[in-house]
């Protein structure tokens, strides 16, 4: 299907990228999440992924206040962070804006803190966010924002609200509440989907039924751009088994 990309998250283990390059059309890539990558870096998976095959995620200087464990981070103070407008975070999107380009991403992907609820407080600072900071006119036209809203959201909720910013909203379609049902995720109205997949908990590749489901929901949305990215325990298994799926 041509409107669809099918990853995972982060590249697993013993699997070679050229490898993975060869059998999956899409990589969430969360190098940049927690430090600056070097040129070198950047130029090399601009010679293996192919042009869109990319996504990004967005530095924690720009979404998480709470900063990583790690030895290497990117500046940051009291003012980055939770979507607010701050100087370090605006370097920071300058440097992603580059690595873009030089590694010709398909998407930017913003995740949201744990407990980022939908008050009216977060709506206005994701506003602000998405039309002062990272605006449209930030990227190129064939370059998608996507934004990862905490579970706290409902997924129709999250999709009107991800409509009127502008952006393409990131749902797990096998994560219901009770008593609804997973038809609830072919109804969203939205131009562009993004399913990033956990496989619930488990440690083995998602069954035939869960494939079958996604499958199912991906075809409903026909002309609808759709990227999925697992980030499952088994998930170099569980893209291949939905990409064969869709083949």
């Amino acid at each position: 299907m041509a409107n669809v990309r099918i990853g995972t998250v982060d590249i697993p283990e013993r699997v070679e990228r050229e490898r993975y390059f060869s059998q999956l059309t899409y990589l969430e890539l969360s190098a940049l999440f927690t430090s600056p990558l070097k040129q070198t870096a950047m130029a090399g998976w601009a010679e293996i992924a192919p042009a869109g095959a990319i996504g990004l995620v967005a530095p924690f200087v720009l979404t998480h206040r709470q900063v990583p464990k790690s030895n290497k981070l990117w500046p940051n103070d009291g003012r980055t962070g939770d979507y607010r407008d701050s100087p370090l975070g605006r370097a920071a999107w300058a440097s992603v804006k580059e690595a873009a380009a030089t590694m010709k991403a398909g998407c930017i992907v913003f995740k949201s803190p744990a407990l980022f609820a939908p008050s009216a407080a977060n709506r206005d600072v994701l506003r602000a966010f998405f039309t002062d900071v990272v605006g449209p006119e930030e990227l190129g036209e064939d370059v998608q924002r996507v934004w990862v809203p905490d579970g706290l959201w409902e997924p129709r909720t999250a999709a009107a609200f991800a409509a009127e910013l502008g952006v393409t909203v990131a749902v797990d379609p096998l994560v219901v509440e009770p008593g609804e049902s997973t038809d609830l995720y072919a109804e969203l109205d939205v131009e562009s989907l993004y399913l990033r997949i956990n496989g619930l908990g488990r440690s083995s590749p998602l069954g035939t039924e869960a494939l079958d489901d996604i499958a199912a929901l991906i075809e409903s949305y026909e002309d609808t751009k759709i990227t999925v990215a697992f980030d499952s325990p088994a998930r170099w298994a569980d893209a291949k088994n939905l990409s064969r799926l869709l083949a």
